[in-house]
């Protein structure tokens, strides 16, 4: 099993996006969704060019990335700041799944799984980890709460993103 790669649980690099220059969003329009049940997104140095503080965000499309959808996600997450300060953030009416935040001097970190974007009947659903450089973590999740088909997501934030590496995994299950 190990030589033919079919291992439940590991990991298929579908995409990768380096950013190195000012761009409002990362596209992946081609998420195998037919393959993969759930999927893995990794952030590394998500920097923006904004001056503040600028969530990192992850919508989704229907529509083979046409569109982003930007309403009826659900956002919950605990955020432990340097000073040792815990904060919840959450919400029920958000225009997209809140990940972490960054700025021009400090670059976000993220893991996320995804879960359920090519059922139909099912909501898509996320996990996720975050680290800002100035050391402060989050965790938390996400839903879309529309049963549909999602075949396109986007990460993205107000402002443009100047540096970030964004790979999208399918994960293999048994």
């Amino acid at each position: 099993l190990t030589k033919d790669g079919s291992w439940g649980g590991s990991l298929e690099l579908i995409e990768e996006q380096t950013v190195s220059s000012a761009t409002s969003s990362i596209n992946f329009t081609n998420i195998k969704g037919s393959q993969y049940d759930v999927h893995f997104l990794t952030i590394l140095g998500y920097e923006t060019n904004g001056g503040g503080s600028e969530l990192v965000l992850v919508r989704f499309s229907n529509d083979g990335g046409s569109t982003y959808e930007s309403s009826n996600y659900q956002n919950a997450q605990q955020v432990c700041a340097t000073s040792g300060s815990f904060s919840v953030i959450s919400g029920t009416s958000d225009s997209a799944i809140q990940l972490s935040y960054t700025n021009n001097t400090e670059q976000s970190n993220n893991y996320v799984f995804l879960y359920n974007l090519n059922n139909s009947s099912k909501y898509s659903f996320a996990t996720f980890h975050g680290l800002k450089q100035g050391a402060d973590i989050s965790f938390g999740s996400g839903v879309y709460a529309v049963s549909e088909t999602i075949n396109a997501l986007q990460v993205t934030t107000g402002v443009a993103c100047d540096v970030a590496t964004i790979k999208l995994y399918g994960v293999k299950q048994i």
